[in-house]
This record gives C-alpha cells, structure tokens and sequence, in this order.
C-alpha cells in the first residue's frame, strides 16, 4: 500500500486531481471541444476559463475553501467544497460533470450562481447532471435565456412547487423533451449524457452508446485518440473494463494512475490480505465477468431492447469549433462486446527517448557566417522576433544585415515581452500573415525564443493556443507543417534554442502554461558567445543560475526515473557552470567562460526535459504573480528545490556539489556561488509581503506537473517554512 500511495503521490493524473479536483478538465475538454455549450450546439463554451480548475482555486484560496476525501484514507483528495464570498459553504462535491450541465451547458460560467443551482439540487434531491440537461432542454424551448441564472433558479423550484413542467424536469432530461415536444435530446437508454461530447471524444462515445449502465461517464470514459474513427472499440474496452474492475474492487476511478496499471496492485491487495495467488489476469477477468453479467440482466429485464438508437444530430450535427461528429461504424458499436472475452491489456514497454537536436552552430563568431547555412533552409523572408532592448541597442538590425548580405529578407518584430503572453502571439502571428514571410527567427533571451517557436503553431494551427497545452494533453494535436525556426540566444539560460518546449502566460488564469511538440525544435540553432558579451552581471548571474536549476531539477526529477542521456547533460551542465559562471560574471569579455555558459544552457534544456521540481514550481509563481523575472526567480526557486530534497537526493546532490566547488554538499555549493555572485537572498527586498507567503505555496502547489515529479513533493505548509527560511 505504501508503494502504490507513493505511485499516487508522484503520477501526475493523480496530481492533478489532488490540486484541482475533477474540474481540472474543464480546460482540457474546452481544448478538445467536448465541454457542452448551450445544449450541446457547441464544445468550447465562451469564457470556459472562468470556471476552469485554475481559476475554481483561486477562488477556494481567496474564501478558505477546501479540499477533501471522500473516504478515509484518500490520498488524492479531490473532492472541493465550495465556500460564498464569507467563506461559508455552498455546496459539497462541486465537480466537472456538475460544473458542466448546470453551467456551461446553460451558457453560465458564474461559479457562485453554478455552485447554488448545485446546492438546489442537492436539496431537492435529483442528480445535477440530470437536471443540468433538463434545464438546457428547457433553455432550448424558450423557457428561459441562455446564461440567466435566477431563470434556471426558479425552474428548479418548478420542481418543489410540484408543477406539470416541474414534474418533467425532476424526472429527468428524456421526460423533459417529451413534455417540451423537443426531439433533439442529448441522452442514451434514457440517461442524460454526462458532458465529454461523443463527437469529439469518440471512444467515450462508444462508452456511452454500449454501456450497460447507460450514458455513464463513470463506465469507461477515454480521451485517448479522441478524434480517430479507428481503434475505439479498444479504447472503450479497455476504460468500461477498468471501470468495472475498480467498482468490483470498491476502489475510486479518480486514484487510478497513468503511470500504473491497478491490475497488479488489486491482485497484490488480495494476495497480501487473503494468502492467494491471484495474477493481474485474473484481477481483469472479474471485471470482464461483472461487465458480462451487467449485460445479461439488462437483457433478461429486457432494457437492452429500450432507447438503442443514438441521437442523431451527435451523428449529423458537427460540434464547434472542432466540426466533429460522432462516425464510428454503426457495426462497431454494435458487435463492441464482441471483443471483450479476448481483450488483453497492452503491456507497457518502457523505452529512453532521445529528442532530435536542432542543427547547432557554436563558437565565438559564427552569427556572422550563418547566412549560409540559413540559405539551405529555402528561405526568402523571415520574420525577426525580438525585443525592444535587441532593437534599440541595434542588434536586431545587425543580424538583419547578416541576412540581407545573404540575399534573404527580413521584418523585424520587436515587441516581445517577458514571460510572453497569449495576445502578444496573436497579434505576431496576425503580422506574421500580413508579412509574405515564410521562416521565423527568435533572437534574444528565453522570451524571445519561446515567442518564435509559439509564433509558428500559431501561423499553422487553428483555435485557442490553450488547447494545445502539454498537461492538457494538446501535444498530440501539434503537426509537423510549422515554418522554418531559427534560433539565436543572447543569454545562457533558458536552452530554449534546442527543446520542444516554449512557455507562455495566461492572463486570464493568471499562470504560465507549457506547449510541448518536437515541432517546435529549431531547423537551426545559431549559439555564438560574442552576442553574450555585452550581457549586463544581472542577467548573467540570472541566465546562469536558471540553467543551472535545469540541470540540477532534471537530474534528480522522478518524470523520467531513468534517463541517462539527460542525467549526463545535467551533470555536464553543472561542471560547465561551476567551472565558468563565476568568472563569466567577473568578466564579461571572457569567452572560453562566455563559451562554457552557452553551453551550459543547452545542457540544461536539455536535461529538464527529463522533469522538473517544486523549484520550478516556485518560480513559476513568482513569475506570474510577482511579474518577477525567470532567472531571478529561479535563485530563489533552485534554493527552496535543495533544501526540500536534501535528505531524499543526498547521494544525487553530492555528485553535483563536488561538480560545483569539489562540496559533498549541494546547499552549500549553492550558497557558495551566490555568495561569489553577490546575490542577495531575500524575497522581501522584492516586495512581497511575509503574508504574502501562503499565497506562493499556495500556487506552487497548483503546479501539478512539478509538484508530482519533485523527488520529496513537499506539503504546502513545507513550502511556506523554505520560503520563510529566505524571506528576510
């Protein structure tokens, strides 16, 4: 049992439950176009971030609202009670499904107004997702307007007054069409579908229409190749399969990991508690055999004969904005179970990928010769992304001279931002468009670079830059039609000129968020230490210090337990920079140290991609919520990320230590080179309040990604001890 709760500890599925609860899907079904909108006529509602998982958190942060189990012993913990403005509650268990039919399914997206409509619900007695779709068929007769929340209010209380209308709509979304006189329903065997819209999720589609629990999320739901006509019989089989076997087991869909299958953890429970010798198989075939059973009553009751057909506007109405439909092959909806006796789990092969390298041109000069080497990417126009201090100090227009020689055009854009935000991208790409340019070029920091590569999805790709989110699943969506991408670092940090990684930020969720595609890999990388030259201290020690939090996080990161070509950038990373950040900051015309740094920072973008820590998290919110500077945040994020694992990494964190100052000790090789760089450790001399301290710890924990993969995954209460630690 330890070991599977530390499995849950560290599985990301699972962390995102724990720090968001089921509506972290909000956002990821907006991007795939499955959150209904206005009676299913859409699947990404307008203004779906205000009640996404990041900003319900909020939300519970700013009222004292919590989390909990539903059960003793939960170590997930995702169920959210729902707190008024006075911090008192409103309703319990305010979830994805409920968040969906009685908001964006009435066009509402007040979550105070959402969580009441639950509350009446839960007074009354009926089921929230069976009511939410009632009300939406009711919206679609007339009843009331779409996002009026006392209209939908007082149909609720049609239901208490015992009114005809009433009596429809507490009976559920099939009575309430027939009363209405609506043929267009959004129900299966008589059950109203739970969200996740089959037409742009197939394979829970398939879930839906075979089911023998009827339309029920909870029988098998699967976003595995959602868009695919193929393969969904052994998506849907392998969810409705897992999903019995937990029920069979009393065990909670919401703690089953991606990372593990719950087979050989069940048969391990029964074995231990039992004295058995049950194997995985035989742990799945009970969940076969409940599933063969639930068949055979619906068919002795005869239900199996009830409500066979599906809707058919799910098959001839395409959902916006994806302009799906649900196509699966009618026979293959029909003979699924045909399959269920030989189903066999995948096993899952374990391998170490290595990602594609840019073609790299490094040395002190070679910006100079890269015209050449541009020239073989078939360009004839490229669009300069930059920023305003690239600009006016005239480096951007000397590298569009390097260009110009070479017989190769370019518009320069220089309004790149720091931590680059989603409308900068829009308004770049809109530019872009207009320009007749067919190749981007980022130059300058992290920033810079991460808005080229963005700026390419966006020229290529359709809809809201948020759907392609990594966590969210949106990397799968991301094609190989990008145009060309150059890459010229002027600072030695992020590494972002050889990752598939690119990091913007949402206003609106008031957050960065990760896009990660290979796609995003430059075609070309030119890393020349002469651009690093004029680099004021500042940014040196800044640059220097996040390229070495790359490295020491992705060491030690549990995303990828093993990985030895990353470790060996990571390690090669913090000899780089132990041996020359320091006298690249005394000196910023030394170029053998200028040279080790550059290549430094493509370590450490390498080695991160192996996984991060609660360093990252840190930062991050620093960042977002403090407008805070990357690098500079990183010092104090790099800090908090040692201390919390020094005990967990001591072996790990040795070897990186005597890499840094020949220490055994990586908090105080740490200590070392800050002292060397004159860095000031104090997060009040950056203005932040020691109340505002709960509030970090708060958002870093929101991090799903980084708090799971951190080796220790410190509590919330930890992170404020380790930031009080370096407050003053």
């Amino acid at each position: 049992m330890r070991d599977w709760a530390d499995t849950l500890k560290h599985d990301v599925s699972c962390s995102l439950y724990t720090r968001f609860g089921t509506p972290f899907a909000i956002s990821n079904s907006a991007g795939h176009g499955t959150l209904p909108a206005r009676n299913y006529h859409s699947g990404r509602p307008d203004n779906f971030v205000e009640v996404s998982g990041n900003n319900i958190q909020k939300i519970l942060f700013e009222r004292g609202g919590k989390m909990h189990g539903c059960m003793p012993g939960c170590v997930v913990q995702c169920s959210i009670i729902y707190p008024d403005k006075d911090g008192k509650r409103i309703c319990g268990a305010y979830e994805y499904e409920t968040i969906a039919l009685l908001g964006t399914n009435l066009g509402i997206t007040d979550n105070d107004a959402i969580a009441r409509l639950k509350f009446m619900c839960d007074d009354l007695g009926v089921d929230a997702i069976e009511t939410g779709s009632s009300l939406g068929l009711a919206a679609e007769a007339g009843k009331m307007d779409w996002g009026d929340t006392k209209a939908a209010a007082k149909l609720l209380e049609e239901i208490e007054k015992e009114t005809p209308l009433g009596f429809a709509l507490g009976n559920g979304a099939v009575t309430t069409a027939r009363f209405l006189n609506i043929s267009r329903v959004p129900a299966f065997k008589g059950q109203a579908l739970p969200a996740h819209d089959p037409r742009a999720v197939k394979g829970t589609g398939m879930t839906y229409f075979t089911s023998p629990m009827g339309a029920d999320h909870t029988a098998g739901l699967t976003y595995r190749i959602p868009k695919n006509r193929e393969q969904q019989t052994e998506n849907s089989l392998r969810a409705q399969i897992q999903s019995a076997t937990c029920d069979a087991f009393g065990y909670c869909l919401n703690s089953v990991p991606g990372s593990a299958s719950v087979y050989p953890f069940f048969a391990a429970l029964m074995n231990a508690r039992y004295g058995l010798n049950m194997t995985a198989e035989e742990v799945m075939e009970i969940g076969k055999e409940t599933l063969r059973d639930q068949i055979a009553f619906n068919k002795k009751a005869q239900f199996s004969q009830i409500d066979t057909d599906i809707p058919s506007f799910f098959k001839d109405e395409s959902i916006a904005p994806t302009r799906a439909v649900f196509d699966v092959d009618d026979k293959e909806v029909k003979n699924l179970w045909n399959a269920l006796d030989a189903f066999k789990e995948k096993e899952k092969i374990w391998e170490v990928r290595i990602p594609p390298l840019p073609d790299i041109m490094l040395g002190a000069g070679v910006a100079g010769t890269m015209g050449a080497r541009i020239r073989k990417l078939k360009v004839k126009k490229i669009f300069l992304v930059t920023d305003p201090f690239m600009y006016k100090s005239g480096r951007a227009e000397e590298i569009k001279m390097i260009l110009t020689q070479s017989g190769i055009e370019a518009h320069i854009f220089p309004e790149v931002e720091p931590d680059p935000p989603l409308e900068l991208i829009e308004k770049a790409g809109e530019l872009y468009r207009k320009s007749g340019c067919d190749a981007i070029l980022g130059l300058g920091g992290g920033s810079s670079l991460d808005t080229a590569k963005t700026l390419g999805l966006r020229v290529t790709h359709d809809g809201d830059l948020r759907q392609y989110e990594g966590i969210l699943g949106g990397s799968a969506k991301i094609k190989p039609i990008f145009p060309p991408i150059i890459a010229i670092p002027t600072t030695s940090g992020t590494g972002s000129e050889v990752n598939p990684c690119a990091v913007l930020t949402d206003k609106q969720r008031d957050l960065k968020f990760i896009l990660m595609s290979n796609n995003f890999i430059p075609k070309l990388a030119v890393v020349d230490p002469l651009l690093c030259k004029t680099m004021p201290r500042a940014l040196t020690i800044e640059s220097g210090i996040d390229a070495l939090a790359h490295c020491v996080e992705g060491y030690v990161s549990l995303a990828t337990p093993y990985h030895p070509y990353f470790e060996s950038m990571a390690l090669y990373g913090v000899k780089l920079i132990g041996r020359s950040l320091i006298p690249a900051y005394k000196d910023g015309n030394n170029i053998p140290a200028r040279t080790d740094m550059c290549m430094a920072a493509i370590c450490g973008g390498l080695a991160f991609l192996k996984g991060l820590g609660i360093g990252h998290a840190i930062t991050h919110t620093l960042g977002a919520h403090y407008h805070m500077p990357h690098g500079r945040a990183a010092i104090f994020g790099l800090l908090c990320f040692v201390k919390a694992n020094k005990e967990t990494c001591r072996e790990q964190f040795a070897d990186m230590a005597y890499l840094i100052n020949r220490s055994t000790d990586l908090e105080e090789s740490l200590l070392y080179l800050y002292r060397e760089l004159n860095i000031p450790i104090s997060l009040k001399t950056h203005g932040i309040a020691k109340e505002d301290l709960k509030g970090i710890a708060f958002y870093a924990t929101r991090d799903a990604v980084n708090m799971a993969t951190d080796p220790s995954t410190p509590s919330q209460k930890k992170i404020v001890e380790l930031l009080s630690q370096i407050y003053e």
